[in-house]
């Protein structure tokens, strides 16, 4: 709806935007949510008093992510103003609060709040999203979707989490919540956050916005496609690790075969009808959009196995995951300076293509060597 409603300029303005929000966005974790879901699965009750001690200090480290927002938005879009950027900042301050409370809530079962907030939220962005912009509201209007969201799921999570949480806390190690002890999540998951969006970013900073939204509609039809590996690699911690060393690169292969099915059949489809698929979802100036999507939909089947193993190669390697993700990271970056110059939006998709397949390649390897058994002695 951005796409046909916005000027080109302005749909890539809000494609850069939300990039840099993700890569921003990550800074305001380091590995926090990540340590007080397992601390609080394991006294299996929400501890208030640990629970606001996260997000406090989530909330002091987003001030270094909101910084490096409006800096990579000022690089890369048309604008000098910084208002669209820190309006944004609202939308970083409200996924901070109420993700830090679902990752409490799903870690003592309670993963309905979880859904029923993903939804009825993305719909209100759909629906007020639609309003505002066929009314007008241009680019602010978008941001001021996102961000009326993300601070409307914080009061209603906050709202939910406290019929559920208790006053006591469970004696938990502060040395938990150091970063020393949570960085080689958080380094992992700033380099995969990075990772997934600095092409749109390099775009928009060497080539401008509008080659960047074509690329960000480009990708987020790959996005799409790689739905379901994402959904099992959310799955393969709990699917691969109960399980004992010679039955989990079994599991592994399995899961495998799954994300790769279901991916690579929607993207030989899609393939086939690539400019028609491209121009109908976001309008007919994005067909000539059509090679890039190609390219992207060629890195399927990597993109399947990135996807699928990234969470149970994050908790079995740590900072060997780590170091993939950073290799892959200077690979995609190193190959995007290569080639956007020469070959402008379809070069960020062969970059996307061959640092996915190194990285698939890695991933295998160190979960083939963590779960094949070896003879002793």
């Amino acid at each position: 709806m951005a796409a046909r409603a916005l000027t080109p300029v302005a749909f890539g303005n809000l494609a850069i935007l939300l990039a840099v929000g993700s890569m921003g966005g990550v800074l305001s974790d380091l590995g926090q949510q990540t340590a007080l879901a397992h601390v609080t699965a394991e006294g299996t009750l929400l501890a208030r008093p640990l629970l606001l001690s996260v997000i406090r200090r989530r909330l002091v480290q987003s001030t270094a992510g909101i910084a490096v927002i409006v800096v990579l938005y000022q690089f890369a879009s048309s604008h000098s103003t910084l208002l669209v950027p820190l309006l944004f900042a609202g939308s970083i301050v409200g996924t901070v609060v109420y993700s830090t409370e679902i990752a409490a809530l799903t870690a003592i079962g309670r993963a309905q709040g979880d859904g029923a907030n993903e939804a009825l939220s993305r719909l209100g962005v759909l629906v007020v999203g639609w309003w505002w912009l066929h009314h007008g509201g241009g680019l602010l209007a978008a941001v001021g979707v996102y961000v009326a969201a993300d601070v409307a799921s914080a009061v209603t999570v906050s709202l939910l989490v406290r019929r559920h949480w208790t006053a006591s806390s469970p004696v938990a190690d502060e040395r938990r919540f150091r970063i020393r002890h949570t960085a080689p999540l958080a380094f992992a998951l700033t380099a995969a956050v990075v990772y997934a969006r600095i092409d749109t970013w390099l775009l928009g900073q060497m080539q401008g916005p509008v080659l960047a939204g074509h690329f960000a509609a480009a990708d987020k039809i790959l996005d799409a496609v790689l739905l379901a590996p994402a959904t099992l690699g959310a799955l393969s911690i709990a699917q691969v690790s109960p399980l004992p060393l010679e039955r989990r690169w079994r599991r592994i292969k399995l899961l495998l075969r799954l994300a790769i099915g279901f991916s690579v059949v929607p993207a030989v489809v899609i393939g086939i009808f690539a400019h028609q698929v491209i121009g109908g979802l976001f309008g007919p100036n994005f067909r000539s959009t059509g090679p890039v999507l190609l390219v992207l939909l060629i890195s399927v089947m990597p993109g399947a196995v990135v996807a699928a193993c990234s969470p149970i190669t994050a908790v079995l390697a740590r900072w060997r995951f780590a170091r993939a993700m950073a290799g892959g990271l200077v690979v995609n970056v190193g190959l995007n300076l290569l080639l956007i110059p020469h070959l402008h939006a379809e070069g960020a998709a062969w970059a996307n293509l061959a640092s996915e397949m190194l990285l698939a390649a890695w991933m295998l390897v160190l979960l083939s060597r963590l779960t094949t058994a070896r003879p002793s002695g």
